[in-house]
């Protein structure tokens, strides 16, 4: 992977231990970013679950 590519996924908001993490791995620069988006995608839904928990918690006594 030449360093155009790691800015390019510096850019997307992977760190540098994700990279040689997933390069190690043996993902592409594609499968990197996707996984990136996926993980991002899963704590947005963890986030989500855990507000309608607490909700829920406060409406029942």
């Amino acid at each position: 992977m030449n360093k155009k590519d790691k800015d390019e996924l510096f850019n997307k908001g992977l760190s540098e231990k994700e990279i040689e993490t997933l390069t190690q791995k043996g993902f592409t620069k594609d499968e990197m970013i996707q996984s990136h988006q996926y993980n991002n995608e899963i704590k947005k839904g963890l986030n989500f679950i855990s507000w309608l928990v607490d909700l829920i918690t406060w409406l029942i006594p």
